[in-house]
């Protein structure tokens, strides 16, 4: 499975857990951040960890634009 078809799965469930069972927003991207951040612990080394967590920490990310996806 390449790396598009996986983001695109997962976001197509996503789009359904916020859309059809109405759950918050914050919610379901505090899952997936849990998730990241417990696979990234099992398979990373300590200084990778370190590394990808300052990462996500410090880039900026452009906002979802919701006339395109419906958030809720």
């Amino acid at each position: 499975m390449d790396e598009r078809k996986a983001y695109d799965d997962i976001f197509e469930h996503v789009m359904h857990m916020l859309n059809d069972h109405q759950l918050p927003v914050e919610l379901v991207a505090g899952c997936l951040m849990a998730i990241a951040q417990r696979l990234y612990r099992t398979h990373l080394t300590q200084e990778e960890y370190k590394r990808i967590m300052d990462l996500a920490r410090f880039t900026e990310v452009e906002p979802y634009d919701v006339t395109k996806e419906t958030l809720h």
